[in-house]
């Protein structure tokens, strides 16, 4: 009968899949699937399969059979095929897709860890889609859960940093990079760094904001490009305290050495311009000058 070829046809590929013999298993799920299209065991099928294409890292292979497990009403392999097909579409930038899907987790996960990786990625998702305010909002629930790792915690701070940056809301940035800072390592901790020495020139401390560059260049020489960022903020400090010769020296150097960096290189070449555009302009006074006093 069809519901014996069916219970056949599903035994014979679950076993393939039991013993690990991939490349069997994968041929006979799909000979179920497209035979019994509304089969007794469609669900684990697709499910099992899209297990089989993940593992060996064929994640577009994967994601439309774990696509299919989250359209079905909830069942018992929701939640990870939820969380399979999230981190797909993230992988792939495909931030559309990933946003329902990240949604949906957050809603009907019943692991406390899933759901801080839904809300996290939710915060990142919607940053990347320039909804500022809402990947702030995911951003203060992270921070305000106490099982909340130091690691995800320097990722809501930069979000709410940089998506203050992004709306002019300097001061909630500069009240995020000041928590950054004191939890933050490696790359994060460089760009805590970076923007103290940043706010502080905006402020007018320029010798205090050439120590913070200074920690910076000590600590985090490795991250150049925040390190890069940093000696240009040297340079314009330099500028201001009218050592012309020190800002040339650090401008000349971020243009040699930091050539991977393109638009940090042009900001310093357009900085090393405007200096010797005015020495030019004050060399021709005092030449002119000179030339009325003989």
């Amino acid at each position: 009968t069809d519901t014996e070829l069916d219970e056949a046809t599903y035994e014979a590929a679950e076993k393939q899949y039991l013993d690990n013999n991939t490349a069997k298993a994968i041929d006979l799920f799909n000979g179920y699937i497209a035979r019994f299209s509304a089969g007794k065991h469609l669900l684990k099928a697709h499910f099992y399969l899209a297990e089989l294409y993940y593992k060996n890292e064929l994640s577009e292979n994967a994601l439309p059979h774990y696509t299919f497990v989250c359209e079905q009403s909830t069942n018992e392999f929701t939640e990870p095929a939820l969380l399979k097909a999230s981190e797909i579409s993230l992988a792939s930038k495909t931030f559309e897709t990933a946003l329902p899907l990240l949604s949906r987790l957050e809603l009907e996960s019943k692991s406390p860890q899933n759901r801080l990786y839904a809300q996290s990625n939710l915060m990142k998702t919607y940053f990347q889609l320039e909804n500022y305010d809402t990947a702030i909002g995911y951003a203060e629930i992270i921070l305000d859960n106490f099982k909340t790792d130091t690691y995800i915690k320097s990722d809501a701070y930069i979000i709410i940093a940089r998506a203050a940056m992004k709306t002019n809301n300097e001061a909630k940035a500069r009240a995020a990079y000041a928590q950054l800072k004191t939890i933050a390592t490696g790359e994060p901790g460089a760009e805590a760094q970076y923007f103290e020495a940043y706010f502080k020139y905006l402020d007018g401390t320029h010798e205090s904001s050439n120590e913070s560059v200074q920690v910076l260049i000590k600590k985090f020489s490795s991250y150049k490009y925040f390190a890069s960022k940093g000696l240009i903020i040297m340079a314009k400090n330099f500028l201001v305290l009218n050592d012309v010769f020190q800002a040339t020296y650090i401008l000349e150097n971020v243009i040699q050495n930091f050539t991977e960096f393109p638009e940090i290189t042009a900001e310093a070449q357009v900085e090393l311009d405007r200096i010797k555009t005015e020495a030019a302009k004050t060399n021709a006074s005092i030449e002119v000058d000179s030339e009325n006093e003989n």
